[in-house]
């Protein structure tokens, strides 16, 4: 059997990657600039005017397009007109979707919605995401009135530079506005639309099957039963995974099981997508062989491939409903249509024809739609096992005809095609898993094993345990329900086992350079394009040189940065706690507490603090400094400090308190922490340049406590302050500076306490002398901070506040680097993740 090489795209597919990167440009407009740039050059078909301008008009109409949806709606940047904006509004609204969340949270997109106040009820733009914790009560369904007290803030914050844009993906999603619950009695009203009515039925149905029988017992002992909510810890997980596959349900998953298969490479098995829709074809395969030996005379009309696409529609629809149409399950639906039109039409096609042609159809009905996550690999899994269709299979295909008929070997081969996809796709998602989720997928080949089971096993007896549970075979329904979650038990089983002893867990990595994305599909498409060509096409070598560029620009930069004599300061945006990073001419860096949640589902070392200092450097500090063990500036180190190679470890001496408190114990005793007093100083290589400790005193230790006991710090060069780190002092420890008679003059000063009032003294303040004052805090936080003593004062002053809740991550550059004798060492510029300034 032949194998064909790849084939160059077709014109209009080109267009469309011109349509693609005009909505990237949106948000990101210099990579996509760049990236269309390099197709040009790449193409050889646009060095024609009419195409070229073409093309660029598919660019400026598609960033125009995504400009209008993300920013020019209505109220996309406006806070909601209130005087308080930590009061809780009533406000009332028409529910658009439901989902759920592992740890038995529900999330539900509401539209329509009215804050109601003492004059007319105001509407509100936009959609509102209101999250669940705990619901009292089974979801509101869609197309249902739900009316509630809570406060409403405005889409934000976690702004910072390089990594995952929260905010940029609610508005893709047409979300302006959020709300948070737990335990709450919200009114709903209403019966809800048809369609959402029988798919909550159904779910309901195939619950109470699944639940224990005792449980069923007590839910059926209740007056109203459709009122209550099944607890969720009576669901095992492997049925819980059953639920999740079926209905896109993740409501009774727990987080660390949804962490345990994102770390062993095996989320994608639970996002409902094209491998989830091959019981479709089954379905359809049955349905023809069946009609077909009713009436042979079928496939005189149409092939049987053609037969079974058609047959499969109505179950693929039917999914896409179930399953409550997910992006990805959206993609695979649209590429089951567009295979099946273009084999009726009897047009030769790839599957990267396929792909592109269902990439059409959803861009072009919903534009913003490319900058969800979800589109994104999994469109990205499809065309690179496109791409490497052609060697994939010669490198697979049986050696002979008889090697077909035996069962072990046409095994081995399904395995092995199994194994080098999986390889393959690993390959060439690395650059988005590290720029995403700092994971590279080692553990990739348990896809060998996983994949067939739910393919062949988990998936098949799912549905038709679902269909047993519709007919009312209650019996058959938890007999093969209980065999379809059994090997999901097995899989959760052994990798909670794998995470025990520690062998799941992914190493820290350095995170990629954005050029790294180009670069890597640029070489696997020049190395596509040469498989099974004598020699490569002009357009390969073209693809091989730009790949080889790119891949080359994130090494500079960080050669570069190493050599730079520029110091930096960078305070991340790490909500209501405080990460700073601190990188000093010689590249020493330092980590100045690590930011930290009180949320068991939200590790903000893991997911902030670690991929900012990872950001196209390896993951090594030459010190790390806790002002004091709170968890909002202690938690995120011990993510830090299990995964990092630390130098030094500083702090205060202090314990902190909880079950965070005693690990934080272990890892001071583990790395011989250092506790530091006032009078030590901590000397650079940079000549002059050094970090004087203010606070706390030796000998005092009784004296100073909690807030009070963090550690102040100024960096000093040849005796002109930098900058002032405070930590969380409030004002007894700033009153025994004052009396001290410390030198406190600083070029930064980083708000203390967070800017609350209560680290608010004016005589402080005055004796600093800041030209620039940050504040870390979070957005719309409930303390107001900062708070209004301090911006009254300081804009008085005529002193720039910047805080990491309104203006995402800051930094602060010191010029080229401050100079041995001084000169100029006030001059700065400031960047934030949101706007740009130059002192």
């Amino acid at each position: 059997m032949r194998y064909p090489p790849l084939q160059s795209p077709l014109l209009w597919q080109t267009y469309l990657a011109f349509w693609i990167m005009g909505i990237l440009a949106a948000p990101w407009p210099v990579p996509a600039a760049i990236c269309a740039v390099l197709i040009i050059g790449v193409d050889d078909r646009l060095w024609h005017c009419q195409r070229l301008f073409f093309a660029l008009f598919c660019f400026v109409a598609a960033l125009l397009t995504a400009q209008w949806q993300l920013y020019g709606a209505p109220g996309r940047t406006s806070f909601p007109d209130m005087a308080d904006i930590n009061a809780q509004q009533r406000l009332c609204a028409v529910v658009r979707d439901t989902q759920g969340l592992p740890d038995n949270r529900l999330r539900i997109l509401l539209a329509n919605a009215s804050v109601q106040q003492a004059s007319p009820s105001k509407p509100l733009p936009g959609l509102i995401q209101w999250t669940w914790d705990t619901p009292t009560a089974d979801a509101p369904l869609p197309g249902q009135s739900v009316c509630l007290a809570r406060r409403l803030l405005p889409v934000g914050g976690f702004a910072n530079a390089a990594l995952p844009n929260w905010e940029l993906k609610q508005a893709a999603q047409g979300i302006r506005w959020r709300i948070w619950s737990k335990g709450d009695h919200p009114i709903i009203s209403g019966t809800g639309t048809l369609a959402a009515r029988w798919r909550e039925t159904l779910r309901r149905r195939l619950l109470h099957i699944m639940l224990p029988e005792t449980t069923q017992a007590a839910l059926n002992g209740q007056d109203n039963e459709k009122d209550v909510a099944p607890p969720s810890t009576e669901l095992t997980q492997g049925k819980a995974i059953v639920l999740a596959l079926l209905f896109g349900d993740r409501r009774y998953l727990k987080q660390s099981t949804l962490d345990n298969f994102s770390t062993a490479t095996l989320a994608h098995s639970l996002a409902l997508s094209g491998q989830h829709l091959a019981v479709a074809g089954m379905i359809g395969l049955l349905c023809i062989l069946s009609l077909a030996r009713m009436q042979p005379s079928l496939y005189l009309r149409r092939p049987r491939f053609a037969c079974i696409l058609m047959a499969s529609l109505p179950a693929a629809m039917l999914y896409l409903w179930l399953g409550n149409a997910p992006i990805s399950l959206i993609r695979a639906a649209t590429m089951l249509a567009a295979l099946t039109l273009l084999t009726l039409l009897g047009r030769p096609h790839t599957l990267s024809d396929v792909l592109c042609l269902a990439l059409l159809g959803i861009v072009l009905i919903s534009p913003l739609s490319v900058l969800d996550t979800g589109l994104q690999l999994s469109a990205l899994c499809v065309a690179a096992i496109g791409l490497a269709a052609p060697w994939l299979w010669r490198r697979t295909r049986l050696s002979d005809k008889s090697d077909g008929r035996q069962p072990g070997h046409w095994l081995l081969r399904t395995l092995g095609r199994i194994l080098y996809t999986s390889l393959l796709i690993q390959i060439a998602l690395l650059p988005l898993s590290l720029l995403l989720f700092g994971n590279m997928g080692h553990w990739f080949a348990l896809n060998v094993l996983w994949l067939p089971v739910v393919g062949t096993v988990v998936l098949p007896l799912a549905a038709l345990g679902l269909l047993c549970a519709a007919l009312g075979l209650d019996l058959a329904a938890r007999l093969v329900l209980e065999l379809s979650a059994l090997p999901c038990q097995w899989l959760v089983d052994g990798l909670s086992w794998l995470a025990h002893m520690g062998w799941l867990q992914n190493p820290a990595l350095l995170r990629p350079h954005w050029t790294a994305l180009p670069a890597f599909a640029a070489l696997l498409l020049a190395l596509a394009a040469r498989a099974g060509r004598s020699s490569a096409p002009s357009a390969a070598r073209r693809l091989l040189l730009v790949g080889i560029l790119l891949l080359c620009t994130g090494p500079v930069l960080r050669t570069i940065d190493r050599f730079s004599n520029a110091l930096c300061l960078d305070v991340l945006d790490v909500g209501q706690s405080q990460a700073i990073a601190l990188r000093l001419p010689d590249h020493t860096r330092l980590l100045l507490d690590g930011g930290g949640s009180a949320s068991p589902r939200f590790d903000v070392g893991r997911m902030l603090t670690a991929p900012a200092m990872t950001r196209n450097d390896a993951p090594r500090l030459s010190a790390v400094l806790n002002s004091h063990p709170d968890l909002d500036h202690m938690g995120g180190l011990l993510h830090v400090l299990r995964h990092f190679q630390v130098a030094h470890v500083l702090d205060n001496g202090h314990d902190g308190q909880g079950e965070k408190g005693r690990q934080w114990a272990r890892m001071r005793q583990l790395h011989g922490a250092r506790p530091l007093r006032r009078g030590d100083t901590l000397l650079t290589t940079t000549p002059g340049l050094r970090l004087e400790i203010l606070h706390p005193p030796a000998g005092e230790d009784d004296h100073w406590q909690g807030n009070n006991a963090s550690i102040v710090a100024r960096l000093v060069l040849n005796g002109h302050g930098l900058i002032l780190f405070t930590g969380d002092a409030e004002r007894p420890v700033l009153q025994r500076l004052l009396k001290n008679g410390d030198t406190l003059q600083a070029d930064v000063l980083i708000a203390p306490h967070h800017g609350s009032r209560t680290g608010f003294l004016k005589a402080f303040y005055k004796a600093v002398r800041p030209s620039l004052v940050i504040a870390s805090c979070g957005f719309g936080n409930r303390y107001g901070f900062p708070s209004k003593a301090l911006r009254s004062w300081l804009a008085a002053a005529n002193i720039p506040l910047l805080y990491t809740g309104r203006d995402g991550e800051i930094r602060v550059t010191w010029g080229d680097g401050p100079t041995s004798s001084g000169e100029d060492a006030d001059a700065y510029s400031v960047q934030t993740e949101r706007k740009a300034l130059r002192h």
